[in-house]
């Protein structure tokens, strides 16, 4: 487990060090990444529609990085070519450019792909030599985030909540997201501890000690989202909570009992702090509802000018100047929309490759989280779809994904979700669950169009 270790110090590094935001403490992170790499060789083998996303993901950051020739820019990214046209009059040897409009931007992210990419490959390797003991790949990111939780609420506490919990983070949403992202681990383990096949010579005490420890985390964590005042930190953290709920019940009749104990939860555990900001219009840094708005709105003409190819991963404060109406002397470095920044930096061929990754990802977890043959494997795929879908459910608001901790929090978490039919094959559960619901239907239309079409061919016979 040393290289798991080493890893893990690397992502708690990047975490401690204000989420990496610092691009001489990230490469110290990547560096460290990179060496464990070295001897993590013999990955094994990914399914295609996982494999060419993943490949293609930073080799198309480094795509934007290569310069081209004048004619090219026309073809493919007219607003840049035209860029180039008016520099050359300053310049008039120049006749060569870049996609991104900010290269040395485009290749501190290019360092971040890299890393969250090898941090995949690596844990995956790590899975494949320890496919009984895959709760442990988890157990790093729940100790960081406890950790952080702790110091969170020690600030909020010591000021009197003057101060609201943010960690080491610079941004109490991006601390509210790294919670949120751990949560369904802590949560999803208490319930695995309970549901483990045990002998009726064994203790209850033990599994009932993992139970316990389980649910003070996830307490934790929870009351560090609520001390962060972050509203859609909240929100994501309660939604992910149901999640877990959901793939927890063993019958459709026992959702609504679930969907109650959230909406319960979403009403009695918000301070009065976290209320008062719930009803009021203005966001984090002095950004109202209406600014955001008009934020995303003028995006829009930004992904418009760089529709195929983008403006460059880290181009878009930038890239947005020309297009920005409202606010002149204000500078926006980020869209607050993960989604609409990535499709302005990305075009829509970088970002159907992201799309196409994430779907991967999901996929995968959704099949453990049905069809796994253990609870436990059962519990930790469904940990990581609550855990995907929260920070996916964040990213319309905010952009946790552009911070680099996070991001590699992410590709951890989804090294995990594409690793857990490692520890068994994909045989149906003995008692139908509420995920099952869907599978059955499928297989039930499936049969039923098989029928039709034998029938038609008797008949056309």
């Amino acid at each position: 487990m040393l290289r798991l270790t080493a890893i893990s110090a690397a992502l708690a590094w990047a975490v401690f060090q204000a989420g990496g935001v610092v691009p001489f403490h990230w490469r110290i992170a990547t560096l460290a990444i990179a060496i464990v790499a070295l001897f993590s060789l013999g990955t094994p083998r990914l399914a295609k529609p996982l494999l060419w996303p993943l490949l293609l993901l930073p080799t198309y950051a480094l795509f934007q990085l290569l310069p081209l020739p004048l004619a090219v820019l026309k073809l493919i990214s007219p607003a840049r070519a035209a860029q180039l046209e008016a520099t050359q009059k300053l310049v008039p040897g120049l006749s060569t450019a870049p996609l991104s409009v900010k290269p040395a931007a485009t290749l501190e992210f290019f360092l971040v792909i890299a890393a969250c990419t090898l941090v995949f490959l690596i844990l995956r390797k790590i899975a494949w030599d320890h496919t009984h003991r895959l709760w442990l790949l988890a157990a790093p990111l729940v100790v960081i985030a406890a950790l952080e939780a702790i110091l969170g609420l020690f600030q909020f506490y010591l000021t009197s909540g003057q101060i609201p919990a943010h960690g080491t983070y610079v941004n109490r949403n991006h601390f509210a997201g790294l919670l949120e992202m751990t949560l369904p681990f802590a949560f999803m383990y208490s319930v695995a501890a309970l549901r483990r096949n045990r002998s009726r010579w064994s203790s209850p005490l033990r599994p009932a000690l993992l139970a316990c420890a389980g649910l003070t985390v996830s307490a934790l964590l929870l009351l560090g989202t609520l001390h962060s005042l972050s509203r859609m930190g909240f929100v994501c953290a309660i939604f992910s909570v149901l999640l877990c709920g959901v793939f927890c019940v063993s019958a459709v009749r026992w959702l609504a009992p679930v969907i109650a104990l959230a909406a319960l939860l979403f009403v009695l555990l918000p301070s009065d702090q976290l209320i008062e900001r719930l009803g009021s219009l203005d966001f984090s840094d002095g950004l109202t509802r209406q600014d955001r708005l008009e934020l995303w709105r003028e995006t829009l003409p930004l992904i418009a000018a760089y529709p195929f190819f983008g403006c460059g991963l880290g181009g878009y404060e930038s890239a947005f100047m020309p297009h920005k109406v409202s606010h002149p002397l204000l500078t926006d470095d980020y869209a607050h929309n993960d989604y609409l920044q990535y499709l302005a930096e990305l075009g829509l061929v970088g970002f159907t490759i992201v799309a196409l990754l994430i779907g991967a990802v999901l996929f995968q977890a959704l099949r453990a989280a049905i069809r796994h043959a253990t609870p436990d494997g059962r519990a930790l795929a469904a940990a990581c779809v609550a855990s995907i879908a929260a920070i996916l459910l964040h990213s319309t608001v905010d952009f946790n994904l552009f911070i680099p901790a996070n991001a590699l929090v992410l590709a951890w978490i989804s090294a995990i979700a594409t690793a857990v039919m490692f520890s068994s094959a994909p045989i149906p559960a003995a008692h139908p669950r509420v995920p099952q619901v869907l599978e059955t239907t499928c297989e039930t239309v499936t049969a039923a169009k098989t029928q039709m079409r034998c029938g038609f061919m008797r008949c056309m016979i």
